[in-house]
């Protein structure tokens, strides 16, 4: 009996040696490329933080008479509603800079 144990491991073993000889590049291949693709995300640029920008609220008047200014991380075409005069308004961020170096937030309500 201790000859077909020795048998039948031998057989076992060359046969997961021949399955592993097949299938090991394949399996080193499939590492490098993850390890590869692990390495360049640890190794990105941090994302940047996001870039306040300035709006200038069309067809307003703050104190002094002049556009009410407004400050915001978010990107244009961005719909915001301000309170602008008592009441609500809807402005659109729009990437229209103005002579003052701010942005304008166009009214979409039209009043």
């Amino acid at each position: 009996m201790p000859a077909l144990v020795s048998l039948a491991l031998d057989k076992s073993l060359d046969l997961l040696g021949t399955a592993l000889g097949q299938w090991l590049p394949v399996l080193l291949l499939a590492a490098g490329v993850a390890g590869a693709w692990l390495y360049r995300r640890a190794r990105a640029a941090p994302p940047e933080p996001p870039r306040v920008r300035h709006f200038t609220l069309l067809r307003t008047e703050g104190a002094g008479g002049a556009p009410v200014p407004y400050e915001t991380t978010r990107p244009t075409g961005s719909k915001i509603t301000r309170w602008v005069d008592g009441r609500q308004r809807l402005y659109e961020l729009t990437d229209v800079q103005l002579e003052d170096g701010t942005y304008a937030a166009e009214p979409l309500d039209h009043q």
